[in-house]
């Protein structure tokens, strides 16, 4: 029997991450994933770390994702020299784009609160933004910019990070479907995988959208699968310096001249297929963006699933069973909470002073409540 002193499942951004924290304090660690790492909700992303283009108010969400990429500089340093391999991560900062009084009037609101809450913004024109981006359109009539919001290739630092932990030391088992948690009169004794049983004092949860796959323990983990369909299109040279966001994609630019478009939020279980509704849906916002954006060539399309809570929050921290942690349904940011994420719960499984309060986080939060239903944005 296989024995180890934590397992985590699954072998996304954040499994990969908490394995590399806690193989660095010396532990023997294995990480469990049925499929490739990092194929799902790792890859249905674009790599923005742009908190203040997202969450509405200074709630203990948007500190916690302001505070993840405050760590991303030395993050990104750490796993770059210990794998010689570079992941586009660089401060572009973000311009979010209005095109009528409504998208105005919403912008409006969210500037007023983020110079309150001291973010750096600023309310910028329509000519001013295609002054700085000559690929903005016509149809711009004015926008926020964040300068502090940066960007990253996913993919390469998935990738980047699943190579560091196997420099360190963490083993993976490739094709390990855990089906259950292994408990021996209700005290934690490893994972069941692939009917085999892998013994472990410390099991972490990071399974992404499947993170509820065990039925039999005594409380659920209320996290399911949102898809998000992805296009790419290209131009010889990169097209935008900075992110672009709107109501309904973004555009985030690689070196190549890519830009990686997204994302739909789709309720459809664990199906991953690429839709025509989806695609009509992402190259609407494209060309809403600047019609000339429609002449550029189309590279590929695919699509990943999120974990999405039930409340849209991480799950994070401590489970009922002693022993079982969970890091789950952290949804469209999961790559921007890598960081925070794997430091907040390497400092709990090693009994350090946990940096942060994770009680809004908590799974108790979800007691008594109902599943509530996802819509497509």
């Amino acid at each position: 029997m296989k024995k180890f002193d934590a397992l985590v499942v699954g072998a996304g951004i954040i499994g990969c991450s908490i394995a590399c924290e806690l193989r660095k304090a010396k532990l023997k660690v294995a990480v469990l994933e049925k499929n490739t790492p990092g194929a799902e909700a790792s890859v249905a992303a674009a790599g923005m770390l742009a908190p203040h283009g997202g969450p509405r108010g200074k709630t203990v969400f948007f500190n916690l994702l302001r505070d993840s990429l405050a760590l991303y500089p030395q993050f990104i340093d750490e796993v770059e020299k210990a794998t010689g391999l570079e992941t586009e991560f660089r401060n572009s900062g973000l311009f979010y784009l209005a095109f009528n009084e409504e998208d105005e009037a919403s912008l409006q609101e969210k500037y007023e609160w983020q110079k309150k809450s001291e973010v750096e913004a600023e309310w910028v024109s329509g000519a001013h933004i295609r002054k700085s981006e000559p690929w903005a359109g016509p149809h711009v009539t004015k926008g926020l910019y964040f300068p502090d919001d940066c960007q990253v290739d996913n993919i390469k630092l998935v990738r980047a990070i699943e190579v560091w932990a196997r420099k360190l030391g963490v083993e993976f088992l490739p094709g390990s479907t855990a089906t259950k948690i292994w408990l021996d009169d209700s005290k934690l004794k490893g994972v069941i995988a692939s009917q085999e049983k892998i013994e472990s004092p410390v099991v972490i949860n990071a399974a992404g959208a499947w993170a509820d796959f065990d039925k039999s323990l005594p409380f659920s983990i209320p996290v399911k699968p949102s898809r998000g369909q992805i296009i790419v299109i290209r131009q010889h040279k990169p097209v935008f310096r900075r992110m672009i966001y709107t109501r309904k994609v973004y555009l985030v630019t690689r070196d190549d001249g890519r830009i990686i478009v997204g994302s739909t939020v789709e309720s459809v279980g664990y199906d991953k297929d690429v839709t025509v509704r989806g695609l009509h849906k992402l190259v609407r916002g494209v060309v809403e963006v600047n019609p000339d954006l429609g002449a550029l060539s189309f590279s590929q399309c695919w699509a990943g699933l999120r974990p999405r809570s039930q409340d849209n929050l991480p799950i994070l921290g401590k489970s009922p069973v002693p022993g079982l942690f969970l890091a789950a349904g952290h949804f469209r940011n999961g790559i921007l909470l890598a960081p925070i994420t794997s430091r907040l719960i390497s400092q709990m499984v090693l009994g350090k002073t946990v940096t942060h309060d994770l009680m809004p986080f908590d799974i108790g939060r979800f007691a008594a409540k109902i599943f509530a239903p996802q819509t497509e944005v």
